[in-house]
């Protein structure tokens, strides 16, 4: 690693360049992820939309909500450049489809009718990164205190009491009866492993450990705290909790209907920006969401309502990629099932390998739109069913019985304002985004006003050394 200020020669990839062991192991790899040499591989996982099963009908679905999210991390000061901030903005936005698909029929359009069309709502976190904590604390307990502040006092809507800590408690009940205490697997504080569910039980109030009687708080059930890193970059944790605050976000939308307004389900699609999965530390609350999911699709067929149509729709990665370089061999108005065997070829992973048994909920489908753009999409299966289980059931059409009406949504909701993209989500996104340049610079201001012994630097970002004069 170089020292602050220290410049490389400009001559010194030549000798890298002249290696002949580098260039044969360049020579060695093939790109798994390239598009395939014909359409055999593609053609027998393909299906027309229509020969899917159907299950509701697009007439009924009359409303969108859209959940996305941003964070990002700043430097406090160039004094201090390993003193971080971490922000996280979560939005939800709910589109009146009604009126977005009226303006299709209109010749101009008037901007004040698209705005009318949606509203959304946000919330706001601040997140203390490495080298910063509250007095008496160290920096993981800082953190832990702060992401359990932040789940308590953060309502999915404006217009409700729920908050993301109702929707953890909800997510670990059953339909109807959120849980009163979630059992923690690990003491944050000492390290004590729990022997049953009534060694470490938390509530929302928090709890104490029998051992070393730490505290304990509800979010400690996301576990986030095992990625903070002391010294350097959280923005992999701050990503974890984006994540979570999403997911828990779309769960509270879900229940409060359920319980006010269960009719309001079968006219609703839910979209979330990425898969349906939980990755690193969340990945155990795959399950949950699996099982709460299951039963919410079960609790609304005894009442003869469709199942919630809930879609994950990814814009970026190796999934996004590969659909783009392989569009034009699936026909329009088509969707691609995406095998295990397949997944473990354009991914590099052995042939043996059982993808996404521990994270994914939902399982990932290529639908080409009937406008010819390339959708990655994960779709709920039915209630029993775990999607990347290997058995050859849930590899079959008629274990996603949403599958069809989602696509046709999506159908009608597709924009031109970005590559892969669907209106709710952008507007979500817009909602939600934060922005570089001078928003990062205003929020490196904002740190450096609130917290003691920072010294306010006006101009936050350095500029190129090549402004400098003289």
């Amino acid at each position: 690693m170089p020292y602050t200020g220290e410049k490389a020669s400009r001559l010194g990839h030549v000798g890298t360049v002249r290696n002949e062991a580098v260039k044969a192991a360049l020579q060695r790899w093939t790109i798994t992820s390239a598009r395939p040499s014909s359409r055999d591989a593609i053609d027998g996982l393909c299906s027309p939309l229509e020969d899917l099963p159907l299950a509701g009908n697009l007439a009924d679905i009359d409303f969108s909500i859209t959940v996305d999210g941003s964070d990002t991390e700043v430097e406090t000061t160039r004094e201090h450049p390993t003193v971080k901030v971490g922000y996280l903005r979560v939005a939800g936005s709910m589109i009146r489809l009604d009126v977005f698909r009226s303006l299709a029929r209109v010749r101009y359009i008037d901007p004040r009718d698209v705005r009318r069309s949606y509203t959304d709502y946000a919330f706001d976190v601040a997140l203390p990164g490495s080298q910063l904590a509250r007095p008496g604390m160290s920096g993981v307990d800082t953190w832990r205190a702060e992401l359990d502040a932040f789940l308590q006092n953060s309502r999915f809507d404006s217009s409700t009491t729920m908050t993301l800590a109702d929707g953890l408690l909800a997510l670990h009940g059953t339909r109807g009866t959120p849980a009163t205490r979630i059992a923690l697997r690990v003491c944050p504080n000492c390290g004590l492993k729990a022997k049953d569910e009534a060694t470490l039980p938390v509530a929302a109030t928090g709890g104490n450990c029998p051992s070393c009687n730490g505290q304990l708080y509800l979010a400690d059930v996301l576990r986030t705290h095992e990625e903070y890193n002391i010294e350097g970059s959280n923005f992999t944790p701050m990503g974890r909790v984006m994540t979570a605050a999403e997911r828990l976000m779309s769960l509270c939308y879900l229940n409060f209907f359920a319980d006010t307004a269960p009719e309001v389900l079968r006219h609703t699609i839910f979209l979330t920006d990425g898969p349906l999965a939980l990755f690193g530390p969340l990945a155990p609350l795959k399950r949950r969401f699996q099982e709460h999911l299951g039963d919410l699709t079960r609790w609304c067929a005894q009442r003869g309502l469709v199942a919630p149509l809930i879609v994950g729709i990814e814009k970026s990665g190796a999934f996004v990629e590969h659909a783009e370089q392989i569009r034009d061999l699936i026909p329009t108005g088509h969707v691609m099932r995406l095998t295990n065997d397949y997944i473990n070829r354009i991914s590099g992973r052995p042939a043996n390998n059982h993808y996404g048994v521990d994270e994914f909920y939902g399982r990932r489908f290529i639908y080409r739109t009937r406008t010819g753009d390339p959708l990655v999409i994960t779709v709920l299966p039915t209630p029993g069913l775990s999607p990347y289980d290997g058995v050859a059931e849930v590899e079959g059409w008629d274990a996603y019985p949403t599958l069809r009406l989602i696509c046709e949504v999506l159908d009608s909701l597709r924009t031109r304002m970005y590559q892969h993209a669907v209106v709710p989500v952008a507007l979500a996104h817009s909602a939600a985004a934060l922005p570089l340049g001078v928003g990062r610079s205003v929020l490196t201001m904002m740190a450096q006003q609130n917290i003691p012994g920072l010294k306010l630097d006006i101009q936050a970002v350095q500029p190129p050394a090549y402004f400098s004069k003289g």
